[in-house]
């Protein structure tokens, strides 16, 4: 009887063991020699040396011959019925028994005559085995709780710290403690009864635990070791894990943290699908790959397909129960360029070196939480086509999708680092700005935010039409729009299912090369029916959006740093050439002796194209909030010029203010005057106390009134700082009426 006991144990265990592994992520599958994974398809095929391909070996393991579990000199993958007990040899290994041993039934742990890949709810209590098994029940009793290790009565799916010991099941289970007491030694790989975070080399393979897993070697981190200088203020727990962060200027970075699973394969133009969660610690210390993209000069293209990853930072010092405002940023750059570190992409190679978005200054000086994210661009991101809207009933708008997912999970986990869920401000700038905008709009959006601010902004979708005819365009670029033997045009699915099929990086560079081009934004947000209902103004103008106090506003000279070499001579020849038969009321509007222009011809068009394209599209904008009268608006123009510009007679341009909101000026990059960080001082002071009340306002400031349909307020923010009234309205009133 204890002979039949400890053979069901060893069968148990032996499962256990399996399915750790066949639940592993694909990154860990490696036999620890070349560093290179095993995985089937992968660049190293036969990863062991062993003169056969991975996909003929089995587990992770070098192997001087193919898999030969009995020992009789045939490998595994041609000798199906390695034992001859008349059952495959793999349903054998992956069930449990041993596979040298004849067996009547190969995986039978109930002992009820049924082999259990055949009989997935082999007890019959109404839940599959696997779920038993996985997390230690005995699967021959039947359970009113598939898996209650603590026999407290709940479910360890929904217990996940079911034991009370403050650490997740699943770390503790996979690691081998004892999971029916609480134990202070939550990760112990190699039941040493010494605690994987403490103990680098914990199962004794000469390589740390950080770079261990379940703990065979691979490159992927599952264990974190924890630093001698670390506190508990370093691990913070969310749905999906433990995550171990990093201290920088004041506050805890977590960087790369996976909101969603990788958008690839048939993911590639779906809706977010949830993210896996893992076990052990993840290593939040590294910025995310940035997503497909060209470079600023629309030529290099590159990044990866996997690159939905958020970074969250938190004040180093906040108190255990203290509940901070939160500033979700959204990136610009057209939705086609930028990621969660930095506006435009520049030279391709150094795209994280020098983030823009870095939020440790702004978490810390201002005490609020700050989450910075990616999402997919371009082509990527916003192509529609009917065969997408035949899987979905919509198409277009998954780089919006993502950003809604990173809000739900800021409402499901900001609490873990600090923040508070119900003091949410979304916050973006030019490309981002806009997406702000429509998500103010969405019903997607309702409740996930409650301010929104909006920089630098056009807020307007892409005309149907013109993504029809980018999509074509692109089809045909890809082979993807007619059968290529019979000329016959392909149907919906199966173009969609050719594009799926393609290159991530080929399809952003086919983009670069169709005639519309990435300047004019060839794939943008569009009207779906689902994110996006309408268009934004009318849908203001209609209070038919989410309500909640906004920031609106633009920067002096938007568009200065595109056009620094024209003279006052070459000026007529680019409005002509700009705006054809209304070049001579331009013209008439902004002359070239215009007081503010001062004959700098470069001065005169970037003032043309920016009030055009941004100031005065913005201001219309707020006039379609402010008509509602149902919300808080508050309205800016940033003119603080950048001290290491060249022309500082041009004003500030696109993207400068971003520098101040996220306190640069204070970093080690500039040398910053005092006009300079007396304005990064007002923006903090504004910015972070509109994230906590709605309202922006700071000590000794000036009083930022709510712009209304009547008054027209707004603040000029420079070294001085001035509520002034009607930005811009004669040459608005003129844009207006062209």
């Amino acid at each position: 009887m204890a002979r039949n006991s400890q053979v069901k144990l060893a069968l148990l265990m032996t499962l256990f063991m399996v399915l750790s592994i066949a639940l592993a992520p694909a990154s860990i599958w490696n036999d620890g020699s070349d560093e290179q994974s095993d995985q089937q398809g992968s660049p190293d095929i036969d990863d062991d040396g062993d003169g056969v391909v991975d996909s003929e070996d089995a587990f992770p393991l070098n192997s001087t011959e193919q898999y030969d579990t009995d020992g009789d000199g045939v490998g595994d993958n041609t000798d199906t019925d390695d034992d001859g007990d008349g059952w495959s040899d793999v349903d054998e290994i992956a069930c449990g028994t041993q596979a040298n041993i004849s067996s009547s039934s190969p995986s039978d742990i109930d002992m009820d005559g049924e082999c259990d890949a055949l009989d997935p709810d082999d007890d019959g209590d109404g839940w599959f085995d696997v779920d038993e098994i996985a997390c230690g029940t005995q699967a021959n009793i039947s359970s009113s709780s598939p898996s209650d290790i603590d026999m407290d009565g709940e479910c360890d799916a929904l217990d996940p710290d079911d034991d009370g010991d403050g650490w997740f099941d699943v770390d503790e289970i996979a690691c081998g403690s004892d999971p029916l007491n609480s134990s202070d030694i939550p990760l112990d790989s190699d039941a040493d009864d010494i605690c994987d975070l403490v103990d680098n080399d914990d199962d004794g393979d000469g390589v740390n635990d950080d770079d261990d897993a379940f703990p065979l070697d691979s490159n992927r981190s599952a264990v974190a070791p924890v630093p001698e200088t670390s506190n508990a203020s370093l691990y913070a727990t969310i749905d999906t894990g433990i995550m171990l962060g990093t201290e920088e200027e004041g506050s805890i970075a977590y960087k790369g943290v996976p909101y969603v699973a990788p958008p690839i394969g048939e993911l590639r133009w779906r809706p977010p699908v949830a993210a896996a969660a893992w076990t052990g610690v993840f290593n939040a210390d590294s910025y995310p790959p940035f997503c497909p993209q060209p470079d600023n000069n629309l030529g290099e293209v590159g990044g990866v397909e996997d690159c939905l990853y958020l970074n969250v930072w938190t004040p180093a010092d906040r108190g255990v129960n203290e509940s901070l405002p939160v500033m979700v940023f959204l990136h610009g750059g057209g939705n086609f360029l930028g990621s969660s570190t930095s506006p435009l992409n520049g030279t391709l190679e150094n795209t994280n070196s020098t983030p823009t978005y870095e939020g440790q200054r702004l978490s810390a000086h201002g005490r609020v939480v700050v989450v910075t994210l990616n999402y997919r661009l371009g082509v990527l991101g916003f192509l529609t086509h009917p065969g997408l809207i035949d899987e979905e009933g919509y198409s277009g708008n998954y780089g919006l999708m993502d950003q809604i997912e990173a809000l739900k999970w800021v409402q499901r986990n900001i609490a873990a680092v600090g923040g508070d869920s119900e003091r949410v401000m979304l916050f973006g700038q030019s490309g981002g700005g806009r997406d702000v905008c429509l998500l103010v709009t969405s019903p997607k959006a309702a409740g996930l935010f409650s301010r929104a601010a909006m920089h630098s902004i056009p807020c307007g979708n892409q005309p149907y039409s013109q993504a029809v005819t980018t999509r074509n365009a692109l089809l045909a670029e890809m082979s993807c729009q007619t059968d290529g033997a019979t000329s016959t045009e392909l149907t919906a699915a199966e173009q969609v299912a050719c594009m799926r099929g393609k290159d991530a990086i080929g399809l952003v560079s086919a983009v670069s090369a169709q005639p519309l081009g990435l300047a004019s934004g060839a794939f943008r947000p569009t009207i779906d029916g689902n994110i996006i209902t309408g268009i934004a103004r009318s849908l203001f103008a209609s209070g038919d959006y989410n309500h909640m106090p906004m920031i609106i506003g633009t920067n002096g000279l938007e568009y200065a740093h595109r056009w620094t070499d024209i003279t006052a001579a070459q000026y007529p020849g680019y409005i002509n050439a700009t705006f054809g038969s209304d070049a001579a009321a331009v013209l008439a509007q902004y002359p070239i002796n215009r007081s503010d222009f001062a004959g700098d011809g470069s001065k005169a068009y970037s003032t043309v194209m920016s009030d055009k394209n941004a100031v005065c599209p913005t201001r219309s904008l707020a006039a379609s909030i402010a008509a509602s009268q149902a919300d808080d608006l508050f309205y800016y123009r940033f003119h603080q010029v950048l001290s290491t510009t060249d022309r500082k007679g041009d004003g500030a341009y696109h993207t400068t203010e971003l520098l101040y909101l996220f306190q640069h000026m204070s970093g080690d990059a500039f040398s910053a005057t005092d006009d300079e960080r007396f304005t990064e001082a007002a923006m903090l002071e504004y910015w972070t106390s509109f994230a906590a009340t709605g309202v922006p306002s700071g000590d000794g400031l000036a009083t930022w009134l709510n712009h209304d349909a009547t008054d027209e307020y707004y603040l000029s923010i420079n070294s001085t700082l001035e509520l002034l009234q009607r930005a811009k309205e004669s040459d608005c009133e003129f844009w207006n009426g062209l």
